[in-house]
């Protein structure tokens, strides 16, 4: 048993040779959630390119608009004007997107460090109770299936805490390359703080999200197109196949639109409801947290006067680690509902973002 565990020691040793490489020196850098939005926003190589594919776009409606267009032309700009705003679109949804992206990645990274420290908690609590089985063995009171059952939930333990730590240093160089970063700078976290619940009128929402939604107003565009090119036919006397595929088509571009105005509402009620059932959910976690907390300190109260023991404290201390993690996911996921909301409404401010 004895050769078994120095195996798995070994294997563990390799293990962790292969992942801890080469260590450079790192510079600190305190990020918050701000912070983060700004760097990614001035740094992102796709933003930045998604800036000028729009200017360029914006220049050739300007160039189009100079000129001395006749009807025939007329309508030319107007299909210029709907490339303007499919453009004005996936820059806002790129930059949208970006912004998301950062504020989950603050949350992805926060998580990662809770994780590594309630499983290397969890390690350490395994190691004791691996300690008390082996003295347990040698009085004769518990056999080796035991100890090599024990040993095994040690081994582990300690493999997944050290699985976690790579996985955070690979997520770490993730977020970096994002938010354009040095990947020898070590980011440092704000702490979290728990946002403030503005209400939403569902009713408001709808509205604004038609108000301000850019392919929508292209739908309307296209759906005006049609209809011009239909009444176009109609005066030039076109054959009548020609007007009745005319009259077709103004009335597939009418169905698109509304096609388009349903879905987007359905898809701002379904985030509207996942906003208000974050806000419940980090009520929740926030009960349970402080559940955590008081039995953390009444087992560690009781440790002191010999009631319990160290590995009781240890577990309630990850009881407390576990609580905590799920406060986190509680927020992120509130983040990820509100902006995604906000992002339909087409009201997404960074500035207001913290």
């Amino acid at each position: 048993m004895k050769k078994r565990w120095m195996i798995t020691g070994c294997i563990l040793l390799i293990y962790l040779t292969i992942g801890s490489g080469p260590t450079i020196a790192q510079e600190n850098i305190h990020l918050g959630i701000s912070q983060m939005i700004t760097l990614a926003i001035s740094n992102n190589l796709n933003f930045k390119k998604a800036g000028y594919q729009l200017e360029n776009v914006e220049l050739d409606a300007k160039q189009l608009a100079a000129e001395n267009l006749l009807t025939e032309s007329g309508m030319a700009a107007m299909q210029k004007e709907i490339s303007l705003l499919q453009q004005q679109d996936n820059y806002r949804r790129q930059k949208d997107q970006l912004i998301i992206q950062v504020v989950d990645d603050y949350f992805k990274l926060m998580m990662s460090e809770k994780d590594i420290a309630r499983k290397e908690k969890n390690t350490e609590l395994e190691r004791i109770v691996l300690e008390e089985v082996e003295a347990q063995v040698a009085a004769g009171y518990s056999v080796d299936l035991d100890l090599l059952q024990q040993g095994n939930s040690y081994y582990d333990a300690l493999f997944s805490y050290e699985k976690t730590k790579l996985n955070h240093q690979q997520l770490s160089m993730e977020v970096k390359n994002t938010l354009g970063i040095d990947y020898n700078q070590e980011v440092v976290l704000s702490k979290m703080q728990i946002p403030e619940f503005p209400e939403i009128d569902i009713t408001e929402s709808l509205n604004q999200a038609r108000e301000n939604n850019l392919s929508l107003k292209g739908k309307d565009i296209e759906t005006e197109l049609a209809r011009m090119r239909l009444e176009k036919a109609k005066v030039d006397q076109a054959p009548e196949l020609d007007i009745v595929k005319l009259e077709n088509n103004f009335g597939i571009a009418q169905l698109e639109r509304s096609l388009f105005e349903q879905d987007l509402d359905y898809q701002v009620l379904t985030q509207w409801q996942n906003y208000s059932q974050s806000k419940n959910d980090i009520t929740l976690s926030q009960q349970s947290l402080k559940q955590m907390e008081e039995n953390e300190s009444i087992i560690n109260r009781q440790v002191q006067v010999g009631l319990r023991s160290e590995d009781e404290a240890l577990s309630a201390t990850i009881g407390v680690l576990d609580a905590e993690y799920r406060l986190i996911s509680s927020v992120r996921q509130y983040y990820q509902s509100y902006l995604e909301l906000q992002r339909m409404m087409g009201i997404m401010d960074e500035g207001e973002i913290k």
